[in-house]
């Protein structure tokens, strides 16, 4: 372009950019989730933690989140899973998902750590009968 300096056309496109984020009320668009459930798994129970994969303009995108969970000073043995939302879930509270893993820990320790004796029993009974 006549008169301009090579880096204003970028900028120029991402003012474009920011515009049209900002009119579409700040929804994101091209990383649509196609399905609700947990990303992949990697190899193993919980060394390699949960692979997402996703493609967003046109770019091949691979996230791997891996938890490293301590309760009162022990490892907790669970796995987190992350959906590509972002969400957070726990095989063993399968209806609970949650928008971190600080929620969804508070949520073991009220069902796993805090509730009483007879309720931590039914649900260890129901994990052995899946």
């Amino acid at each position: 372009m006549e008169g301009t300096e090579p880096h204003d056309e970028p900028v120029e496109e991402l003012d474009a950019l920011v515009r049209e984020f900002a009119e579409s009320g700040y929804a994101p668009s091209g990383a649509e989730v196609e399905d609700d459930h947990p990303a992949e798994h990697g190899h193993g129970h919980g060394a390699d933690g949960s692979l997402r994969r996703f493609e967003y303009r046109r770019h091949e995108v691979e996230i791997i989140t891996h938890y490293e969970v301590a309760v009162d000073g022990e490892p907790w043995p669970g796995q987190i899973a992350v959906h590509l939302d972002g969400t957070v879930t726990y095989h063993g509270l399968p209806q609970y998902a949650v928008p971190s893993a600080v929620d969804l820990i508070r949520g073991v320790i009220d069902t796993s750590y805090e509730a009483p004796e007879e309720v931590r029993e039914a649900i260890r009974a129901a994990r052995e009968e899946e």
